[in-house]
């Protein structure tokens, strides 16, 4: 069954045995320390059944990847910003051997702080537009200061209707 409030210090779990060990019992340990009896009690029990009042080992899956292979993930992410989770997996799974999930790559970047970046939408420029970049540069690029000069004149002078 679960823990159903929080966990008490090591400090404070020594100090229960030591007081019990001075003679005291479940309760007055319980007054002086300001807590429950069931929390004073359970404390000396596991402290006279183990010899420790160090928690056990808790159960859980053991983790896929090794620090060495974190490390390497972190740095593939640095070095290629852009370089997708996916492709990740497949670079550590050539390196280490093993698979890896792209979720697991994700996980584990957000665990070491690195957040996924994605480039900025822009548009895409054809053929056809380059070319029409590069023509009017080319016929603006032989004008003389007469021109620019007339030009930003007459841009000054028109209003947004279209009337002088």
């Amino acid at each position: 069954m679960a823990p159903h409030g929080k966990e008490i210090s090591e400090d404070l779990k020594k100090r229960i045995v030591a007081l019990h060990k001075d003679g005291l019992g479940y309760k007055e340990i319980a007054k002086t320390l300001k807590l429950s009896c069931s929390t004073v009690a359970k404390t000396i029990q596991r402290f006279n059944r183990t010899g420790s009042t160090q928690n056990r080992p808790r159960h859980g899956r053991p983790k896929t990847l090794s620090a060495l292979a974190q490390r390497h993930i972190q740095r593939l992410s640095l070095v290629n910003r852009c370089m997708s989770a996916a492709s990740i997996a497949a670079e550590v799974e050539v390196v280490g051997g093993q698979p890896v999930s792209a979720q697991t790559i994700r996980r584990t970047l957000h665990q070491i702080g690195l957040d996924d970046c994605r480039p900025r939408r822009k548009p895409l420029l054809k053929m056809m537009h380059k070319k029409a970049h590069k023509q009017f540069a080319e016929d603006k690029q032989t004008k003389d200061m007469d021109y620019w000069n007339l030009q930003s004149s007459m841009v000054v002078g028109v209003s947004w209707s279209g009337a002088a």
